[in-house]
């Protein structure tokens, strides 16, 4: 079955639409970014994807809408990791539409130039190279335009370590260890 994003909330498109639908006409580029995560490891991947906020544009939220939240794809048999109990799934993250809107987010189809594998994320996966990695979520599977703040995963499952922000910034530590180097 061909790859369907749901967009609702306070948008002037609602719809289910297929993944060839909401990429026809959108021109690809190639972005290197640095990926950093909250465990204290990072690493430079070539992304392949689109500006979120040409997707944004076409589907004309209202002026209302504050706040962008993404949810993955709930699929325990495809997704191992969804059978364990660390986190309420599906998976969830969100952004303010001016960090949606950015010139730097993206939302990746793949990586080095081509469509990428599962594991990477595919076929939709955000990127955010201001935020720490657990904020690119993957296998989007929704979009929801609201305007009130979205509480994601990781916050849910431990806010005193995952705030909604999360920009990298070296000098605020992880609960658990320092986020000084990596």
């Amino acid at each position: 079955t061909p790859w369907t994003v749901e967009v609702t909330g306070m948008v002037q498109k609602p719809a289910k639409y297929a993944l060839d639908d909401l990429l026809r006409g959108v021109t690809m580029e190639d972005r290197i970014y640095r990926m950093r995560c909250v465990e204290g490891w990072s690493m430079v991947i070539p992304w392949h994807g689109f500006p979120l906020a040409t997707l944004i544009r076409r589907l004309q939220p209202l002026p209302s809408a504050k706040f962008i939240e993404f949810k993955t794809l709930l699929d325990p048999v495809r997704m191992p990791g969804q059978g364990r109990d660390i986190l309420n799934w599906p998976y969830s993250e969100g952004l303010r539409m001016d960090e949606a809107t950015n010139e730097l987010a993206l939302l990746a189809i793949g990586v080095y130039g081509k469509a990428g594998p599962a594991q990477n994320g595919a076929p939709l996966r955000l990127i955010t190279p201001w935020k720490y990695g657990f904020k690119g979520v993957k296998a989007i599977v929704r979009i929801h335009f609201t305007d009130t703040m979205p509480v994601s995963s990781w916050m849910e499952a431990y806010p005193q370590a995952y705030g909604f922000y999360a920009n990298v910034n070296p000098a605020v530590h992880h609960p658990d260890w320092s986020q000084a180097s990596e």
